[in-house]
């Protein structure tokens, strides 16, 4: 327990040090979400979601979109994915492409994920960008019903018309989740993500709540 407790004060500190490091622009943010998946047996689970995010101090609808995607356990230790979404962003139409690998450690009832994400952005059907994401994540488990977790993400991208670029984004969360009645659950988290390698790096500030049940 006392690890624990030391593992959870550290990201908090890296997270207070890493928002306040630089001059900003600042945004608080609401994202909502829910979701439903299916497990067609113990490896293969297929699944989808729908979100709005609402930016500019949440007075604007910026983003909606609804996601399908499936996920294969290849090992107790090592599962696959791939996801597209489809939506709205800002005035236009975006698309997004990903597959991801999922490597997942357990250390005295402990779990921690990396996870390597490949996505492919499109606005108004013509590519936006592309990004390698990594993402490490905490979880503990309080009880049966109650979960907490703390994450760390990088986004690493390039333009194709300028080549290979540096690390362009930071993204730190901490969050819980509920299980309200049997394979149905509700999340609450806080999450700060912010612009890397910019004189002027934009700073975002969200709230986030989502539902989501699983079909037996």
């Amino acid at each position: 327990m006392k690890r624990s407790l030391h593992i959870v004060g550290l990201l908090c500190l890296v997270f207070l040090i890493t928002k306040n490091l630089v001059a900003q622009q600042k945004d608080f943010q609401l994202w909502t979400s829910a979701g439903i998946s299916k497990e067609f047996s113990k490896k293969f689970t297929v699944g989808g979601q729908f979100q709005t995010r609402l930016n500019q101090n949440v007075s604007r609808v910026n983003t909606t979109f609804g996601e399908l995607g499936a996920k294969y356990s290849l090992s107790d230790w090592y599962k696959v994915g791939a996801n597209y979404r489809f939506g709205i962003k800002g005035s236009g139409l975006n698309q997004r492409v990903d597959f991801e690998n999922t490597f997942r450690l357990k250390l005295n009832g402990e779990r921690f994920y990396l996870r390597i994400l490949v996505q492919r952005d499109f606005y108004r059907n013509s590519i936006e960008d592309d990004n390698l994401r990594f993402r490490l994540k905490y979880q503990h488990k309080f009880s049966k019903k109650f979960k907490g977790y703390l994450a760390g993400e990088f986004f690493y991208g390039w333009e194709y018309s300028e080549g290979f670029s540096n690390w362009k984004k930071q993204r730190y969360t901490g969050g819980f989740e509920y299980e309200l009645k049997k394979k149905s659950f509700i999340e609450l988290f806080y999450r700060y993500q912010g612009d890397m390698n910019k004189a002027r790096p934009d700073q975002d500030y969200i709230f986030g709540i989502g539902y989501k049940l699983e079909l037996d």
